[in-house]
Formats: C-alpha cells, structure tokens, sequence
C-alpha cells in the first residue's frame, strides 16, 4: 500500500515509453517521503475504447493516475503527492494533452492485505 494506478489510451503505446512512465511515477510517490518505499505498488492499465468530450473522432489521447492510499494523510500531503505525480506524467508525457491525478482515500478498516512471510 499505496498503489498508483495509470490507466492512458492504448494508442500511446508506440508513442511514448509506458515503461518510463510507470518508473517515473513510482519514483515520485516514493520521493514524497509519505510511504515505505517497498510498500509502494504501480502499475499501468491501457484503455483501447472511450471517448473524451468532444472528440468525435477519438483521436485525443490520455493518461489518468489514480493514487490509492490509506485514510490519515493532511490535505497539504496530499496536494503534494497529487501535484509530483501530476508534475512526473507531464514531463514524462508532454505531448499527451489529457493528464489528470486523482488521490483518493482507503478507509483502514475496509482494507485487507496478504503479507508474505
């Protein structure tokens, strides 16, 4: 926990390093300084049909990050970790005119997770 979650229309692939940008992104998160490095989990999930808008013809493209973390964090925090995520998909993507960071709270008690030992 926490998990970044990038979803981005498929047709980036080819265009941009979807690699790079998973790298990227996890390398922000961890250097916020909220969370245990080892804890933090991302991952890249590509969206072959929607439709943005006006975009008629579906040919805009986008990235969206969803940053999912346990409830307890400041609002300040937050706008932070919201703002490097945000900061390293623009610089990681400057040609994607659709990029956008959501961070949404987990409440503790509704959260399980499996340990290895």
């Amino acid at each position: 926990m926490p998990h970044l979650v990038i979803e981005y229309s498929q047709r980036l692939e080819g265009r941009i390093s979807i690699a790079t940008l998973v790298e990227n992104g996890h390398r922000a998160m961890n250097n916020t300084g909220l969370f245990n490095a080892s804890a933090i989990k991302t991952r890249a999930l590509p969206y072959r049909d929607f439709a943005l808008g006006n975009d008629e013809k579906g040919d805009r493209t986008f990235i969206h990050a969803e940053v999912r973390i346990l409830e307890g964090r400041t609002t300040e925090q937050k706008e932070a970790l919201s703002a490097a995520i945000f900061n390293s998909l623009c610089e990681s993507a400057p040609e994607v005119p659709e990029i956008s960071v959501e961070v949404r709270d987990m409440e503790k008690a509704s959260y399980a997770k499996r340990v290895p030992f």
